[in-house]
């Protein structure tokens, strides 16, 4: 049998900021670099924050069933997915659609966490 919380990266402080943390300050750092950086690198930056962010929640799902990670680990994807066809102009949600779907994401992410009160932290 597997012990989760033993092996829950996101109950963990090293962990926890390889997996979550230093790809937060990644993407929130792109927000500084306009003037040092072509827009086409911040947007991959940006996404692959997010699928860094989506792949350590799936890998963690997988690792010890922690409940919020198998919904937050499709979201960041679907955000990072989101960064890049709104940074390169496949689709628009005008002027501020980077600003929407940076945040819609890391909103959606957080709220997964409520999912634990109600239904326990591990998935049986």
């Amino acid at each position: 049998m597997v012990d989760e919380p033993r092996n829950d990266h996101a109950a963990r402080a090293l962990p926890f900021f390889w997996s979550w943390g230093l790809p937060l300050a990644i993407l929130f750092s792109t927000n500084f670099m306009s003037e040092l950086v072509p827009f086409p690198v911040i947007i991959m930056m940006m996404s692959g924050s997010f699928f860094w962010m989506g792949l350590a929640c799936v890998l963690n799902a997988t690792r010890c069933r922690r409940r919020h990670c198998y919904y937050s680990g499709p979201i960041f994807i679907a955000g990072g997915a989101g960064v890049l066809l709104v940074g390169f102009g496949i689709v628009s949600f005008g002027a501020d659609g980077l600003i929407i779907i940076v945040w819609g994401t890391l909103a959606l992410a957080l709220l997964t966490y409520l999912t634990e009160p109600i239904f326990g932290k591990y998935v049986n």
